[in-house]
């Protein structure tokens, strides 16, 4: 089968307003502190520090929060013993708000100990930082992005969860390399003992779905092709571009990310499967903002600030570029997407609700 083109751009850079409205991520990293907790009291002491790697970080709140119960525990055990905290993610990230952060009133650097903070910039489909060095390397929310953007033969849909034949293959197959790809880089990187926790967005299987698996976010995503497919029909976005449009993510079930584990015998051999499932979110798993559901203008505003937080970079050098006519023209392309958006959800609100299930896998570096 003939590869479509490959797109070396990253679909993570660029992502506007992360902090101001990532609060699933900063919802999930709270939620993966006591399991941080105790993968740090199983560490003990670490020589000649403790070193924390956060992989796909991002500039928000969500990675002071998935590094602040790991020096806390740390501290708690060894007051004087030295940590490392690494930050690591793509060069388009906002490191300038992630720092502001660190080093703000609600980051950790009011820590009393030696603590040194440093980053690792490039793909975490690469390696980062040396081997044997990482004590306990985390990657929540980022994992599911593949590691490039991808143009397929997908008419009628954006999601993979959607997509059928050829291009379902072909996305699949990349899905999987990727995943192998990454762990392969992290278990090479983790200390012997050291552990790497990931947590990413899941499938579930689902007999009334047409791939036999129900996606988390299957409902917004379907929400942006409903938009966007009208902004075709009106002439506004070039239809042979959406037709080739899909986001380049795969959320993987518990049964695909297990068996490309144990069916990888780099990794069968050197990693030790702690923990692998795939469970609804804590809170509101069957609609991110149900508790808004009541005030359609609120629901709706802040379903499109979600959107615009992981999607806009996505969908403008993908879609609303690409089908711009004049220069300016794509930045009018989005405000008019986000603007059916929200018109979108104000009238049909739970229709395209996010659903949240979390695939979380903990490993041991043997």
């Amino acid at each position: 089968m003939a590869s479509d083109p490959i797109e070396t751009r990253k679909s993570t850079e660029g992502m506007v307003d992360y902090n101001r409205n990532s609060s699933a991520q900063q919802q999930h990293a709270i939620m993966q502190a006591d399991h941080i907790r105790r993968l740090v009291g199983k560490l003990g002491r670490v020589e000649p520090e403790l070193r924390l790697v956060d992989y796909g970080c991002g500039p928000g709140m969500s990675a002071i929060e998935t590094v602040r119960p790991a020096i806390e525990t740390y501290r708690a055990q060894f007051a004087d013993a030295p940590i490392a905290v690494c930050h690591s993610d793509q060069p388009g990230n906002d490191w300038n708000a992630l720092f502001g952060l660190v080093n703000g009133p609600d980051g950790y650097l009011s820590d009393n100990g030696p603590l040194r903070v440093e980053a690792a910039v490039g793909s975490f489909y690469d390696r980062l930082v040396a081997e044997n060095s990482v004590s306990l390397g985390t990657c929540f929310f980022a994992s599911h992005w593949l590691s490039h953007a991808v143009r397929l033969n997908a008419p009628g849909t954006v999601l993979f969860n959607d997509l059928h034949g050829a291009a379902r293959v072909q996305l699949a197959e990349m899905a999987y390399r990727d995943w192998v790809s990454f762990l392969r880089h992290r278990t090479a990187e983790l200390k012997p003992g050291g552990y790497l926790l990931v947590s990413a967005l899941g499938s579930v299987p689902d007999a009334a779905e047409a791939n036999g698996a129900a996606a988390a976010g299957r409902g917004i995503y379907r929400a942006m092709q409903a938009v966007a497919q009208s902004m075709a029909d009106d002439g506004m976005l070039d239809a042979e571009v959406l037709n080739g449009f899909v986001f380049s993510l795969w959320f993987m079930t518990a049964t695909e990310a297990s068996e490309a584990i144990s069916g990888d015998p780099i990794l069968a051999t050197a990693c030790e499967v702690e923990h692998l499932a795939v469970t609804p979110a804590p809170e509101n798993p069957d609609d991110l903002f149900k508790d808004k559901v009541d005030d359609p203008a609120e629901y709706a505003r802040l379903y499109v600030g979600y959107t615009k937080a992981f999607a806009d970079s996505t969908l403008r050098t993908q879609l609303f570029e690409p089908s711009a006519q004049a220069p300016d023209a794509a930045s009018e392309l989005a405000d008019e997407f986000y603007r059916r958006l929200d018109a979108l959800y104000r009238a049909h609100t739970t229709t395209y609700a996010c659903e949240i299930w979390h695939l979380t896998v903990a490993l041991r570096r043997r």
